[in-house]
C-alpha cells in the first residue's frame, strides 16, 4: 500500500490491533493470481497517447459541464462525502472554486493526479500474469475475440 493511504494505513492498523495478528497474515498477498475463467486483456498504450487521452478527457468533461457539476455537490446541504472530495478532478476543481488557484491550474494538477493514477494501475495490472496485452490498433478485434 500507498505509505501517503492514510485510509488504507488505518484500516491495516485496526486489522492489527483488533485481531493481535498482523495484517499481512490476511488474503494470499499480492503475488497470489487465482486461476479465472474469462480472459483478461490489457491495452497497451504509449504514455504520450494516454497523457494526450486524460488531456481530451478533462476537455470534454469541462465542456459538458464538470466545473457546474463540482459547484452543485459542494453547495448540497449534506455537504459530499470524503471520497467524493478526494475524486479525481473533483478535489482539483474544488480548489479553484475555493479561490485557491486558476482553472488551467487546477485541470493541470487534474491531469497530473490522473497520469500518475493511471500509471500505478499500469504497474499493477502488469505483474498479473493473467493478461494478455495487445497493441491498440485491433485492440477491439483482440477483445471481441475473447467471446467467441
Amino acid at each position: 500500500m500507498e505509505p501517503t493511504n492514510r485510509r488504507r494505513i488505518v484500516r491495516a492498523l485496526e486489522v492489527t490491533v483488533g485481531s493481535g495478528r498482523p495484517f499481512s497474515t490476511f488474503g494470499p498477498g499480492l503475488e497470489a493470481y487465482p486461476p479465472t475463467r474469462i480472459r483478461l486483456v490489457g491495452i497497451d498504450i504509449d504514455r504520450p497517447t494516454l497523457d494526450e487521452r486524460i488531456a481530451e478527457r478533462y476537455r470534454r468533461q469541462l465542456d459538458a459541464g464538470f466545473l457546474d457539476e463540482v459547484a452543485a455537490l459542494r453547495s448540497r446541504p449534506e455537504g459530499w462525502s470524503t471520497t467524493a472530495a478526494q475524486a479525481l478532478g473533483y478535489k482539483e476543481l474544488a480548489l479553484h472554486l475555493d479561490g485557491r488557484c486558476s482553472l488551467a491550474g487546477a485541470v493541470d494538477l487534474a491531469e497530473r493526479r490522473t497520469r500518475t493514477f493511471a500509471r500505478r494501475q499500469q504497474r499493477w495490472f502488469r505483474r498479473d500474469p493473467r493478461v494478455t496485452w495487445v497493441a491498440p490498433v485491433g485492440a477491439e478485434a483482440a477483445i471481441l475475440g475473447c467471446w467467441s
